[in-house]
């Protein structure tokens, strides 16, 4: 894999607003940190390593769901290097429910299990993620993607990174998908046809995630 340009963009910034030598000043309003991973991986040295929390909103389709627009979802994750190579430390998601048009469903975006935000000239970044199904009567194991079989987002850029702030750093970029597969629910009990019907599930091409996120980053 090459080296990630968009993490040397990051560390030549980082560079200029010396994050790596002291604590950033006070955060963004929209940027707490309070996410970041307290511990990293065994033998990390924290002033070659860095928190980076993500604010997004953006658009999602699928199946039969026409084009849903997202409330804020935020992604917290630590990166650097360990023994000379790139590492990371997932910290937590964060993200608002949004309404299924046409019923009384809401679907809530999850952590499935695995992330990888180095970028190459293929692709910003991975992420397995999963989509919890709420309303009445369902029960609370009711998603689409699980831990075994998750919806995997693989992102590429659509619009250059552009730093917002340095102090602290905060940079904004848009990326997305169109290459994604959505499985059919689990987990949902009787309801599981209804929701599969609805949806257009499961889903093997035609659907769409677009984020337009701003990333504050924080040295340790």
């Amino acid at each position: 894999m090459k080296p990630s340009r968009l993490a040397a963009t990051f560390a030549a910034a980082t560079a200029l607003v010396g994050l790596a030598a002291a604590p950033a000043a006070a955060s963004p309003p929209e940027f707490s940190f309070a996410d970041c991973p307290t511990v990293l991986p065994a033998g990390a040295d924290p002033t070659k390593w860095r928190c980076e929390e993500m604010a997004a909103t953006g658009t999602i389709e699928f199946g039969t769901l026409p084009t849903v627009h997202l409330p804020m979802l935020r992604m917290t994750f630590a990166e650097g290097t360990l023994d000379g190579r790139f590492a990371q430390t997932f910290g937590a998601l964060r993200a608002e429910p949004v309404r299924i048009p046409r019923s009384h469903l809401s679907m809530e975006f999850q952590y499935g299990g695995f992330s990888d935000f180095q970028s190459n000239d293929q692709r910003m970044g991975e992420v397995h993620l999963k989509l919890a199904v709420k309303g009445f009567g369902l029960p609370s194991t009711c998603t689409i993607g699980t831990d075994a079989e998750p919806i995997r987002f693989v992102v590429k850029r659509q619009t250059p990174t552009e730093v917002v702030s340095t102090n602290p750093l905060v940079v904004r970029f848009s990326v997305t998908d169109t290459a994604f597969t959505v499985p059919r629910s689990s987990g949902c009990g009787p309801f599981s046809r209804m929701i599969d019907t609805r949806l257009g599930l499961p889903s093997a091409e035609g659907n769409s995630l677009v984020l337009h996120n701003r990333v504050g980053i924080r040295g340790y």
